[in-house]
């Protein structure tokens, strides 16, 4: 037998995703006594992060404690004995972002001492004063970033990132086009709170989608 994993494996888009499919089960619960109803959510929520989560055997046989949770104690307790095999957002340092934002000449930075990296799918902050909001992501490996303005008046819509209902606002991007001086900006309803936005990202392929396309 495959002995059991002690090596990080999952994203924190992959922890988001299972403590929401928790919910799931745990609403379930809380509103039916239908054994068949709660069965046939377990079933649901054991598909769903089946398949969106790569894993092996022991680490599905880890992952699998999910699907017999029986209430909101227990559930909180499993999913903080998961955070030990969360692999975190790749380090940032002020001088990281500093090189990543080169030509921002009064940059202003976001406090990082109290940033714990692995609650983020990605880093963003905003500059009231000039109203732009940053964001840097990692892909591949490797930390890209992009900048924006931020409209002040928010509505409730669906983000661009995390697709969830939100209060969100138009952050708008330019690009450079390929002839030159020409340039290519992209409007998009993203979450007002960034932090929260975080916590409802449980699939980085949207999220990188997200921006890929504000970037070309």
């Amino acid at each position: 037998m495959e002995k059991q994993t002690n090596q990080p494996f999952l994203s924190v888009a992959n922890y988001h995703l299972l403590e929401q499919q928790m919910n799931k089960i745990l609403q379930a619960l809380a509103t039916t006594q239908d054994k068949n109803v709660i069965l046939a959510v377990r079933g649901i929520v054991e598909t769903e992060i089946t398949t969106k989560v790569t894993m092996t055997a022991a680490e599905a046989q880890l992952i699998e404690q999910l699907f017999s949770v029986t209430d909101r104690k227990q559930g909180e307790d499993y999913l903080e004995s998961l955070k030990v095999y969360v692999i975190p957002f790749k380090p940032v340092t002020a001088s990281t972002i500093k090189s990543l934002f080169k030509k921002e000449k009064k940059l202003k930075l976001p406090s990082l001492d109290d940033m714990d990296f692995q609650q983020i799918c990605y880093l963003a902050w905003d500059d009231p004063g000039t109203h732009r909001k940053y964001v840097i992501i990692e892909q591949d490996e490797q930390l890209k970033a992009i900048k924006g303005i931020f409209a002040n008046n928010t509505i409730r819509g669906i983000c661009a990132i995390c697709n969830r209902h939100s209060d969100v606002g138009l952050f708008t991007t330019s690009v450079k086009g390929q002839i030159v001086g020409t340039f290519t900006n992209h409007s998009n309803y993203i979450c007002a709170d960034s932090d929260k936005c975080n916590q409802h990202v449980s699939d980085m392929q949207k999220v990188n989608a997200f921006f890929n396309r504000i970037t070309q």
